[in-house]
């Protein structure tokens, strides 16, 4: 009897741990990230202070962000891109979210994925 409690009691025990699993752990390995846009300006004068450059449509002109992100320890990496989430006017200091795999994808704000069409939702 002391065997089947303590057998129902791991089994619990481990399914309780598989319910910890939230989309959030999906969003990271999918690439997403939260960032803090460090700077704001055009593409032409920001595109070489980041450590990757994704790129603006509209060239050397068009705005452009350079946010920084944690991807694990202590040290902080930074991308910048053209690519900003549809009608926001963002500034430094704003939150955002970044996808590091994908530089195709524009930057989100926080909460804001799930509604883009091909982002992982929340």
């Amino acid at each position: 009897m002391r065997r089947v409690r303590r057998a129902t009691l791991l089994w619990a025990l481990a399914l309780g741990g598989c319910s910890a699993f939230d989309a959030h752990s999906f969003d990271h390995a999918a690439g997403w990230r939260a960032a803090q846009v460090v700077s704001v300006g055009r593409a032409g004068d920001l595109a070489a202070t980041a450590d990757r450059d994704c790129g603006a449509e509209g060239g050397t002109a068009a705005l452009y962000a350079v946010v920084r992100y944690r991807n694990g320890g202590v040290h902080t990496r930074s991308i910048g891109t053209g690519r900003w989430p549809a009608g926001a006017a963002l500034k430094a200091g704003d939150a955002v979210e970044v996808n590091i795999l994908d530089c195709a994808l524009p930057l989100a704000l926080p909460g804001q994925r799930g509604s883009m069409p091909g982002a992982a939702s929340r």
